[in-house]
């Protein structure tokens, strides 16, 4: 493998973990989210939520950049094509 963390999806765009290094990252912004969520409490403030949507956003922001970095780069792929490089795509 290349080192890519993550490859380009066959449908749509984007990018799937394909090593532990990858499935770390999104597992680790599952558990961002969820641990903020619950932080939350049963009835938040405005300045609460706020601050979710702070910290939801600058955690998929970063697993964003850390996609670019790690992975090749993206492009609208729609299944199986000859041009598909096997270090790069699913």
């Amino acid at each position: 493998m290349s080192g890519y963390w993550f490859k380009r999806k066959r449908y749509g765009w984007g990018w799937t973990p394909v090593t532990w290094q990858g499935w770390t990252i999104v597992v680790g912004l599952v558990v961002v989210v969820v641990v903020a969520a619950i932080g939350l409490g049963e009835d938040p403030s405005p300045g609460a939520l706020a601050a979710y949507f702070v910290v939801v956003t600058l955690a998929v922001v970063a697993v964003i950049l850390l996609s670019i970095a790690k992975g090749p780069r993206p492009r609208w792929r729609w299944g199986r094509s000859s041009e598909d490089d096997p270090t790069e795509d699913l």
